[in-house]
């Protein structure tokens, strides 16, 4: 983006001086605005739109531990040390946002911790889930394999070969959480600011133009996942937009026990705390079409979802759809997230890729980024500096 020379009004406004810029209001630019709050720095947040505007507020609010696959597979492509390190990592972050945001910094988001299933659409996938759940207990995990009775009876579900309870993971209300933690963070936000221009001045400091003012700043945090690329060059090939879509009936009774996964965690479905069923996924029908930054929904995947409602869940066909829409995620190149200093700019920070979990692991990893910022303290295969 640029700024014609008619639509600059920063000169008339002034320049805001910060020692710390956050691009990107979602839940990890809140939070490391957040772990930055004590550290008597100037703190400032801008984004293009509103708090939890862009995936922070279209995600499914599953509060995850692990990751996005089933934890063989993460072990297989990672191995057994890091599958296990990334299992701690989000862990921890579930415990920052129920001990830290919901009980100590009373965050009004509905927390809740009921566990998540992984359900199998295959026999195939179901012997998967029954290594995986061996692997995981053996780390000391709380797991339960679980059969279809069992689905039948906590989650009014049928058409699953059984699956896996994941005893310790969460749910939340995402956008409501992203406002608690901008709320607790004590930063300076400017919304509706989007960021237009990005240069470092010889003396070191950043400058970044925005639609309204001109910012000065010691050290930029990039905390724009799927939309990186759009505000720095380094992003190309590195993290990439994806987009996810997800419908939510209207209110029904209380049917769905805790969250679930199925079919090697493409899908998902849940009951909101007001008795509506969101369900998401089925990415895979359009993974060509599925990137970019449109928030519009994707006919094709939308009456996937709705068959996927009704074939398995017999109580709630004919029930009403009352929201639909799209997002977009951003996917790094390996599936690992990115944190730390760009190579090109020491200055320049970034917290981000995510692939789909960024509310499983976005507090922690902004935890983390500060502890590298402050501390110099090492993140590891989590480095943004591992993709060249």
């Amino acid at each position: 983006m640029t700024v014609p020379y008619w639509l600059d009004r920063s000169a008339e406004r002034g320049d805001v001086e910060v020692d710390v810029l956050i691009i990107g209001a979602g839940i990890s630019g809140c939070s490391t605005a957040y772990f930055l709050r004590d550290q008597g720095l100037r703190v400032a947040v801008v984004d293009k739109g509103d708090l939890a505007a862009g995936a922070s507020g279209r995600n499914a609010g599953f509060v995850t531990c692990g990751s996005v696959e089933h934890y063989t597979r993460q072990v297989s492509k990672h191995g057994p040390e890091l599958a296990h390190d990334l299992w701690t990592l989000s862990q921890r972050n579930l415990e920052l946002i129920r001990d830290g945001f919901v009980a100590e910094g009373g965050v009004d988001c509905d927390f809740a911790q009921r566990g998540t299933y992984s359900l199998a659409g295959t026999a195939h996938e179901m012997v998967e889930l029954r290594a995986a759940a061996a692997l995981m207990a053996a780390r000391g995990i709380g797991v339960t394999v679980v059969d279809e009775d069992h689905i039948a009876r906590e989650l009014g579900a049928r058409g699953f070969f059984g699956g896996v309870l994941y005893h310790d993971d969460g749910e939340v209300h995402p956008a409501k959480l992203v406002r608690g933690i901008a709320g607790l963070s004590g930063a300076d936000f400017y919304l509706h600011h989007e960021v237009r221009g990005l240069q470092v001045r010889a003396d070191d400091s950043v400058v970044v133009q925005t639609s309204q003012r001109r910012f000065v700043a010691s050290f930029v945090v990039l905390a724009t996942n799927g939309y990186s690329s759009q505000v720095h060059p380094y992003f190309e090939g590195k993290i990439y937009p994806t987009r996810g879509q997800i419908l939510v009936t209207a209110p029904v009774p209380k049917l769905i026990a805790a969250p679930c996964y199925c079919n090697f965690v493409l899908d998902y479905f849940r009951q909101l705390a007001d008795g509506r069923v969101l369900v998401g996924g089925f990415r895979q029908l359009a993974r060509e079409t599925e990137v970019g930054t449109s928030d519009a929904p994707n006919p094709e995947i939308h009456a996937a979802l709705e068959r996927f409602l009704h074939e398995h869940f017999e109580s709630l066909r004919g029930v009403p759809v009352d929201y639909r829409w799209a997002g977009t995620m951003g996917f790094s190149a390996d599936g690992l997230p990115l944190l730390g200093a760009l190579p090109t700019a020491p200055q320049i920070y970034v917290i981000g890729g995510f692939t789909g979990h960024g509310i499983g692991m976005a507090v922690r990893c902004a935890e983390m980024l500060v502890g590298v910022m402050l501390r110099g303290e090492s993140v590891g295969a989590l480095s943004a500096r591992r993709l060249g």
